[in-house]
Parts: structure tokens; C-alpha cells; sequence
């Protein structure tokens, strides 16, 4: 708050010193201004010195305008009031600056009276206007003629005050004129009448600020909220009439992970004439193609990342994003469903589930969904049956820690970054036991290799990420953490629960194991616990915009900013659209030129934009497909490539395949795959007999080194030796 403001809540310096808080500074008119916090403000006001002041009274408050400030508004109305209305923008405009002034001249109080010098100086520079106006000096100028008010009705008989009622209307007409031609010139696709007619236009904005923030900062905010209201409805359900005219009937499968949830959601999906599979994952969309194809059942596969679409095929599986919303289908199974609240994904199941077009439709998922899940379908008037799916291989925690060294076949040694995996597998390796890989980056063909080497009984372990949790049916015996902390993108934190039992329950496959185990390296107590916690039930699901804010005739950016701010109902939470944002903001800061159908298209593709050689690749893919020359398959690696760079490759075959498919670009698929392949056997070639050339170790202490760290020493030998230097060691 500042001085003004606590001066008219009753605060004297006196006060301001004695109760305060020491005030902040920032610069305003190029002079310091002092500033207090409002919660400070108010605590101090619950004060009994405060509450106890001598109240006087606000003299200039309780006086109202001075004699003189009277008689400079009537003046000024009077001469308004022999203005004929054309019924232009330019005549709507100046009627906005005359009640912006009129309205604002009773707040100039007596204290604020001019010299005459400066007053006629300043009367002098608003009848200019009549002949030549600088828009952007316009509220300027307009602000002194107000203080210039009080003195024009103290000296009503000056000829300067005459002349003023004179030209008052023609000047304010010649300055609205300008203003609007500049303001059109601007922003030739603006609205600038329906602006200027809209209700509660804001004079205290025109006078302050002028015509250009009046538009971006209060009239495209709400042209586009109305805009948004109109075309999108509040309760995301509501977007979906052809599904709300279906009686829908779900099946949740509920259960913990290797509990039969989705088979039992493919049996029905089995004996449906049409249907639809949704993953979270590329890898289970492309499991559950080849699972239907083997029964006999004609699946296509559709993920962000590659096609196989077949012609008179009745059932497609999918990523969760892929689904099409104009396709009916007998049955849909929709799997990982507590995805729903993820904060960047879960749009896609909230969608899913909203708007899939088939009458029986099964949902997969954590029980920690549940309510959510049945407050969704309630709210779209369908029937729901819940079936609880529980483990039929036990899964125990183990009494001590386990020395992975001595790791037993079966076991998968869980750790938390690449690196880790990596040097893990290593170690193992040197040891005589060869391991199977399977980390977040690696390519999905690889990932494949490796499981496949790890079901024939080629290698008796796994090393992984938390990439094994979600879906991946493996035939593990015992779950060894290694961390019990994770990088989540934002901090290095403890596991949760639910992450725990998702990575843990991949222990003890049904039909191959009796029981299952899972047991730490360390902090065995915190791996216990999470397996007892109850996960509490999900609280929202996040909902995303769909293609309907296109329609909006705004500023794609703006759209999705307002989109964004606007409210919805519960138990619904807005998508996070910093990444749209940033994405555009960046193509149009680069020069590109793109309609909003066609950014929008571009801000879906699916890739690393923080990967500078990705960030790269997508523009030059964007600049050859504007300036219409073909785009072309990134070209391979140069041999004996490392393992960053052929992993960084697959992504950039990824990002030209979703590029291309997204700009409709021919793609030779036969080219793509074969590339794929390759790559795929390289990086599964290291992972098998090369992968200690490919990682560097301390020297100090040994311990594995980040794959782009520079130097000899990790981060921790480097501090102790270069302290040591400094201590003169």
C-alpha cells in the first residue's frame, strides 16, 4: 500500500513509524515511492494505538469540489453539450475522453492550484491537439489540462478560458481522430467501435493510459471471455454432446499393479466387433496390438510416435492423446486411468473418458481413483459397476537390507536416473551377471530388445527406472530399491506411496511366481511404509481446451491465456499452458508467420523443447515446410556414435515423424523404420558388450560420471581436492 492510500485509511507519519514495518521502494515518475506489504498494513491497524487515533476530519473529503473546480465543470459540459453525434468511432471516442474528464476533474483539490504561468501553458498544449496530435502524448497532455481545471473556474473571465469553450469539442474530435486512425493503423483487425460502445469502458484507463492499453489490457480479456463462455461450456462434460446422447455403461477394474486389471478389460475387448485400447504408453499400445492380433483380431496402432494403420481393421490401440472422438466403437478399454490427474497428461484421459463414443467402456486403474472416477460418470448421467481386482501372488516386504552384489535371477534393481542405471548394470556385469537395461530415454525398440532378452532367459536381472512401473509385465521375483529418492523435475524428494506400491507390485508375476518380494539397498523402513500407506483418493481431473478456442477471433496467445483464467467446476483443474505459450512465443519471436490453426498444430508436437538439438531441428523442419521444399529425414549419425548421440537421434526421428504427420508431409516409412531399427541395434549393441567405453568413472573415487560431465573427478572429489588446494594442502 502506498502513502496516498494509508493516508486515506486514517494513517499519519507519526503512525507510519511508530507501527510499520520498514517500507519497500520502487521507482515511480522517477522519483523513490514508499510501499508497505498489505498484510503488515492490516495487522497493524488491529493495533489499539491505531484503533485509539485522534480522528479529524478529511476536510478536502467532506468540502467535495472547490468553487472553482465547479465552475470549470460547467464550463466544459456546456460546451460538450452543442457537440453533434455523427455516430463515428472518432465522435464515440471523444464523448469517452470529455466524461473521463469531467469525471475526473471534482478529485483536483484546491491544494493542487497552478501558478498562472504554468496553467495556461498547460490549457495551451490541450488546444493544440486541435491541429496536431502525438497519440502516445495524448493522456499526458490530457491529465495537465485536468490540473489545469480548478484554475480555468477561478479565472472564468481569462480569454484563454473562453477560447477553451470555445474549441473545447473540436479539439477533443481532432485528438479522438488521430488517436483512432493510430489506434487502426496499429491494429487494423480491431473491433475499435465495438470497443468503444462495449459497457463499462473504462475512462480512468483512456486518461491514464491511453486507446492501445484500454484495448489489450480490458477489452480483448473480456471480448475473449465472452467469446470463450459462448463457444466452450463450464463444465467440461458439456463439450461432448454426441457421447452425452449415448447411455454409457463403465466397468471400472480396480486393483494394485499386477493385479489383472487390463485383462480383464481385453477379454471383452476380445469378443467386440469394434474397440479401442488407450495407453499411457507407446510400448503397451504396441504390446496390445500384437496381443489382439495374435487372437485373431484386426488392431491398428496409433501413437505420437508411429502409425500402423490398416485398412478394415476393427480395432485400433492407441495412446491415451491419439483418440479419435468421431469414431464409435463397441467397447473401449482405457488403461492407467489414475493418469487423469497428471498434470501435464491427464487432459488426455479426462477427455478419453468425457467424450469416447462406445456403450460398454472399461477403465483400468489405481484404486485411488475410484471416486473421482464415478463423480465423472455420475455427472454424465451413465451407469457404472465396480470390480475389485486383488493380487493372487502375495507381496512381501523383506525383514533387511539386501547387498546388490549379491543379487539373486529375477531380481529388477530399481535406481532413479540413467546414469545409475547404467553404472549399475556395469558393475553387475563385471561380476559375471548380465543384466537387462530399461531407462526413461531409451529408445522404445530397444527397450523392447531388452525385455525380450530378459522373458527368453537370456539375462536374469533388470536395472531400471521407475520407467518399469507403468505397465511393463515382466517376470521379476523380487523389487530392489537402490534410492528411495527421486529428481521429480522440480526437487529431489522421498517416494510417495503410490509410487512405492507401483514400481514395487511388479514383483512376483502371476503364474510364475508364488510370491512376490520387494526390498531396499537402503532405508529399507521408508520402502515398508509406503507399502502400508493408504494412498488418499485423487482430488481433481485436469481438464484441457479444445480445438473450439480456434474459433475465437483473438490472438492465439491471449485465447489460451484467458482460457486459462477462466474458471470451471469441480472436481475439474486447467491444463498447465506455459508450454503452448512459450512454443509460440518462440516461432513468432524467430519470424514465423503461421495462421492459429497452424501454431496450434506446431505447440501439440510431441518433443523436448528445452533439448536444443531437438529445439533446432523443429524450427529448421518448420522453415523448409513454410517456404514449401521438402522435409527430409534427419540423417544418420556418424559411426561408432556414442550413446547420447544415437539417443538423441531416435528422438529427432520421432520429432520428424509427429512433424511430418502433423504438417501432412509425405514420410517413407520404409526409410523411417529401417533407421529406427538400426539405431535401435546400436544402442542394444552397447548396452550389451560396450557399455563400459561408454561411461567414465571418477577417478578418484570410481563412482560413474554424468554421460556429458566434463573433467576427471566427480562433482564431490573435485570440491575436497580443489578445497584442499585452497586450505594449501
Amino acid at each position: 500500500m502506498s502513502v496516498s492510500l494509508l493516508k486515506r485509511r486514517g494513517w499519519t507519519p507519526e503512525l507510519m513509524r511508530e507501527l510499520l514495518p520498514k517500507p519497500r521502494y520502487f521507482m515511480k515518475g522517477g522519483h523513490p515511492a514508499r510501499v508497505w506489504a498489505r498484510e503488515d498494513v492490516l495487522e497493524a491497524e488491529e493495533n489499539p494505538r491505531f484503533k485509539n487515533r485522534k480522528r479529524e476530519p478529511a476536510q478536502s473529503q467532506s468540502k467535495g469540489p472547490t468553487p472553482g473546480t465547479k465552475k470549470a465543470l460547467g464550463l466544459l459540459s456546456r460546451a460538450w453539450d452543442g457537440a453533434g453525434n455523427d455516430g463515428s468511432p472518432a465522435w464515440r471516442l471523444a464523448e469517452h475522453y470529455h466524461r473521463a474528464v469531467v469525471s475526473r476533474l471534482p478529485a483536483v483539490s484546491k491544494s493542487q492550484m497552478l501558478r498562472a504561468s504554468q496553467a495556461t501553458a498547460w490549457i495551451n498544449e490541450f488546444l493544440a491537439l486541435e491541429q496536431r496530435c502525438e497519440s502516445r502524448q495524448l493522456p499526458g497532455v490530457l491529465k495537465n489540462f485536468l490540473r489545469a481545471g480548478p484554475w480555468m473556474g477561478e479565472y472564468d473571465s481569462h480569454p484563454l478560458v473562453a477560447e477553451v469553450c470555445a474549441r473545447y469539442t473540436a479539439t477533443l474530435l481532432a485528438a479522438a481522430r488521430q488517436a483512432a486512425s493510430d489506434f487502426t493503423e496499429a491494429q487494423p483487425e480491431a473491433d475499435l467501435m465495438g470497443m468503444l460502445q462495449a459497457k463499462g469502458f473504462p475512462l480512468k484507463m483512456l486518461l491514464s493510459e491511453g486507446l492501445a492499453t484500454v484495448w489489450s489490457v480490458w477489452y480483448v480479456p473480456q471480448a475473449i471471455r465472452t467469446s470463450l463462455s459462448l463457444l466452450i461450456a463450464l463444465n467440461p462434460k458439456d463439450e461432448y454432446p454426441e457421447a452425452r446422447s449415448l447411455h454409457r455403461k463403465f466397468i471400472l477394474h480396480l486393483g494394485g499393479t499386477n493385479t489383472g486389471k487390463t485383462y480383464a478389460g481385453f477379454q471383452r475387448l476380445k469378443r467386440a466387433r469394434t474397440g479401442v485400447y488407450l495407453a499411457p504408453l507407446r510400448l503397451l499400445a504396441l504390446e496390445a496390438q500384437e496381443t489382439l492380433l495374435s487372437a485373431g483380431v484386426d488392431c491398428s496402432l496409433s501413437t505420437g510416435e508411429e502409425e500402423d494403420l490398416r485398412e478394415g481393421d476393427t480395432h485400433i490401440a492407441a495412446t491415451a492423446e491419439k483418440l479419435n472422438l468421431k469414431e464409435h466403437y463397441e467397447a473401449a478399454v482405457i488403461d492407467e486411468c489414475q493418469m487423469i490427474a497428471d498434470p501435464q497428461r491427464g487432459y488426455a484421459w479426462t477427455r478419453a473418458i468425457l467424450g469416447v463414443l462406445a456403450p460398454e467402456v472399461h477403465l483400468c486403474a489405481a484404486p485411488e481413483a475410484k471416486d473421482l472416477l464415478i463423480r465423472l460418470i455420475d455427472s454424465c448421467g451413465d451407469s457404472w459397476e465396480v470390480e475389485v481386482h486383488e493380487r493372487t501372488t502375495p507381496l512381501i516386504c523383506m525383514g533387511h537390507t539386501v547387498d546388490y552384489q549379491r543379487v539373486q535371477p529375477g531380481d529388477a534393481l530399481i535406481t532413479f536416473s540413467k546414469v545409475g542405471v547404467l553404472s549399475v548394470a556395469e558393475d553387475l556385469r563385471q561380476s559375471g551377471k548380465e543384466p537387462a537395461i530399461i531407462y526413461g530415454a531409451l529408445p522404445y525398440a530397444t527397450r523392447r530388445k531388452q525385455m525380450e532378452g530378459f522373458l527368453e532367459g537370456k539375462m536374469e536381472y533388470i536395472v531400471s527406472t521407475d520407467a518399469i512401473g507403468m505397465g511393463l509385465n515382466l517376470p521379476i521375483r523380487r523389487v530392489i530399491f537402490m534410492e528411495t529418492e527421486k529428481f521429480d523435475g522440480v526437487e529431489r524428494r522421498e517416494l510417495k506411496p503410490e509410487e512405492i506400491k507401483q514400481i514395487a507390485g511388479r514383483a512376483g508375476r502371476f503364474g510364475m511366481y508364488n510370491r512376490g518380494f520387494v526390498g531396499a539397498t537402503q532405508n529399507l523402513p521408508l520402502i515398508r511404509a509406503g507399502l502400508e500407506a493408504v494412498v488418499p483418493p485423487l482430488e481433481y481431473a485436469v481438464a484441457g481446451f479444445s480445438d473450439l478456442v480456434l474459433q475465437v477471433d483473438f490472438d492465439l496467445l491471449e485465447v489460451l491465456t484467458q482460457w486459462n483464467q477462466m474458471p470451471t467446476v469441480e472436481p475439474y483443474r486447467k491444463l498447465d499452458v506455459s508450454r503452448y505459450i512459450t512454443i509460440i512465443s518462440k516461432l513468432r519471436e524467430m519470424g514465423f508467420v503461421l495462421t492459429r490453426e497452424q501454431e496450434l498444430r506446431a505447440a501439440n508436437i510431441p518433443f523436448d523443447e528445452t533439448e536444443d538439438a531437438l529445439r533446432e531441428l523443429f524450427f529448421h523442419l518448420l522453415q523448409r515446410w513454410q517456404q514449401g521444399e521438402a522435409v527430409e529425414q534427419p540423417g544418420l549419425p556418424e559411426e561408432d556414435a556414442t550413446l547420447p548421440e544415437l539417443e538423441l537421434y531416435y528422438k529427432k526421428l520421432d520429432l520428424y515423424f509427429s512433424f511430418a504427420k502433423a504438417f501432412s508431409c509425405p514420410v517413407d516409412e520404409d526409410k523411417l523404420y529401417d533407421s529406427r531399427e538400426r539405431v535401435a541395434d546400436e544402442i542394444n549393441e552397447i548396452l550389451l558388450y560396450k557399455l563400459r567405453s561408454n561411461i567414465r568413472f571418477c577417478a578418484r573415487c570410481g563412482k560413474a560420471l554424468p554421460l556429458h560431465h566434463r573433467g576427471r573427478l566427480c562433482d564431490g572429489c573435485y570440491r575436497k581436492v580443489d578445497g584442499g588446494r585452497r586450505r594449501g594442502h
